[in-house]
């Protein structure tokens, strides 16, 4: 325990490092935060032209929910960034394993994204007019852990397809919250979607994270909330069981071909 622990600890000063290297606190703050809730703020906004009050209610809920999904699967690009530069075979010698330093090379991404989510459901809600039930509603903020969490491991497993087949990282990054976003509930609810597309969203994170935090603002039973967390985190824990299998597969790919050292 205590090596995965230090894996992680060295892990957050690495990317939280690379993050300085582009952003200063002001800029973070004045820039991607605020662009986050301008995003969050704008579907918001177009719920309320286009329905009523308790629409813009519920696409301001699910957009604030999501950004925690947005900012952790920028994992995608972190680990696409090792092959590129040619770090990947260190990643596979690691003397305490290369999974855990895998499944740790984006964990500055997890932070940002809590506080991403956090300070918009402080902060947009009573500037928009939106009221929620506190102080019920600050029960949704491990909920939202819980969503980064499931959706941190999406992100790995989604990163296997952008260390495969180079130069693609963005375009899965984008793919991967832009399919969340569209069929996870969080603008429109998931029992508009034909009944084949409704099951196959199941295995996505966010969706059932999401439903539990409007339950909770909707004063659901316990019971009905718990089983929500419950299948939220049975599809995080799947998730990770992808990445996990994927990294494993590629390792041992490279290992016996050579390939982990070729640059993009």
């Amino acid at each position: 325990m205590r090596p995965v622990l230090r894996i992680v600890r060295e892990s957050l000063i690495l990317g939280f490092a690379e993050m300085s290297a582009v952003y200063t606190w002001r800029t973070w703050t004045f820039g991607w935060l605020v662009r986050l809730l301008c995003q969050a703020s704008f579907y918001a906004l177009l719920g309320h032209y286009v329905g009523d009050d308790a629409t813009m209610r519920y696409v301001l809920v699910g957009n604030i929910v999501v950004l925690a999904c947005l900012e952790a699967t920028i994992v995608v690009i972190s680990l696409a960034g090792e092959r590129r530069i040619g770090t990947l075979p260190l990643l596979a010698i690691t003397p305490s394993g290369h999974l855990p330093v895998y499944l740790g090379r984006g964990l500055q991404w997890t932070v940002t994204g809590l506080t991403s989510s956090l300070v918009a459901w402080c902060v947009l809600p009573p500037l928009l007019g939106v009221p929620l039930p506190w102080p019920r509603a600050a029960y949704a903020a491990p909920v939202i852990l819980l969503v980064l969490a499931s959706s941190y491991g999406y992100g790995c497993a989604l990163a296997g397809v952008a260390l495969r087949a180079r130069g693609v990282e963005w375009l899965v990054l984008n793919l991967a919250y832009g399919i969340v976003m569209t069929f996870g509930g969080v603008n429109v609810p998931v029992s508009v979607w034909p009944a084949p597309l409704r099951v196959a969203v199941n295995v996505l994170p966010v969706v059932h994270g999401l439903q539990a935090v409007r339950g909770i603002l909707d004063g659901a039973p316990a019971g009905h909330v718990l089983r929500l967390l419950g299948a939220e985190a049975l599809v995080g824990a799947g998730w990770y069981a992808v990445a996990a299998l994927s990294m494993e597969r590629l390792v041992s790919a490279g290992r016996r071909d050579g390939s982990l050292g070729h640059a993009g």
